[in-house]
Formats: C-alpha cells, sequence, structure tokens
C-alpha cells in the first residue's frame, strides 16, 4: 500500500457532536460508515464528485450500499444539514464537496511542494 493514500479518522471521532447526530440521522453505524467510505472516494477525486457525470450516481449507490437513488440523495442532504459537504455545490451544481477534504489535500500538496524546495510548508496566519 502506498503511504500517501492513507487519510485520518480519529478513534474518538464517534464521540464527536456532528457524527453522532449523523449516526442518529442516518441509520446508526451504517450511516458512519457509508461517511468513512464517502471519505475515501472523495480523496480519490480530489475532493469532488460530480453527479452529473454519467454513472455516478449509480456508482455512489453501489459503494455506499443504496439500493435506491432517492435514498442516496436523502443521504447526502443529511450529510449537508450537517455540512459534512457543502450544500451550495450539493444544490446549486450537483456537486459533494468536502470542504475538509479539499483543504487536507492543499496541505498535502503543499508540504510535498515545500519538501521538493527543502523547507516545511509555512502555517497560514489567522
Amino acid at each position: 500500500m502506498n503511504a500517501n493514500r492513507f487519510f485520518s479518522v480519529p478513534y474518538d471521532n464517534r464521540n464527536d457532536v456532528t457524527i453522532k447526530l449523523l449516526r442518529h440521522n442516518a441509520n446508526g453505524l451504517y450511516g458512519y460508515g457509508r461517511w468513512v467510505a464517502l471519505l475515501g472516494m472523495l480523496y480519490d477525486s480530489h475532493g469532488c464528485l460530480r453527479l452529473e457525470l454519467p454513472g455516478m450516481v449509480p456508482l455512489l449507490m453501489c459503494e455506499l450500499e443504496f439500493t435506491e437513488q432517492d435514498v442516496l440523495l436523502d443521504y447526502l442532504e443529511t450529510l449537508a444539514d450537517l455540512n459534512l459537504i457543502d450544500a451550495t455545490a450539493l444544490h446549486a451544481r450537483k456537486t459533494v464537496v468536502s470542504k475538509g477534504v479539499c483543504e487536507q489535500l492543499e496541505f498535502r500538496n503543499n508540504k510535498t511542494e515545500a519538501g521538493k524546495k527543502g523547507g516545511r510548508p509555512k502555517k497560514p496566519t489567522a
């Protein structure tokens, strides 16, 4: 396995209020497991999945083990309501985007580029 192909899920993530709400509103641990699977897909896709691409909705249904498209879309709405994915991107552009994944990918890229130059990336100033 490539060490760069991993992403972190804190061991106490299940205790986070947002994740508890996800579990409550999206079929318990199945909803949480689907979120972690979707995170992996988002990392593979540079933080963005375009639902209008041919085959994307059936792919998501298969990967996240949904049998009905409406149930998948309801699940994505739940994620948007909890700010786990960007609601504006979902509604306006039919795109699943995770700000956290995008930020982490950008950080990794900056770290890689800084490493090529022989230094650490500078932390963003607030």
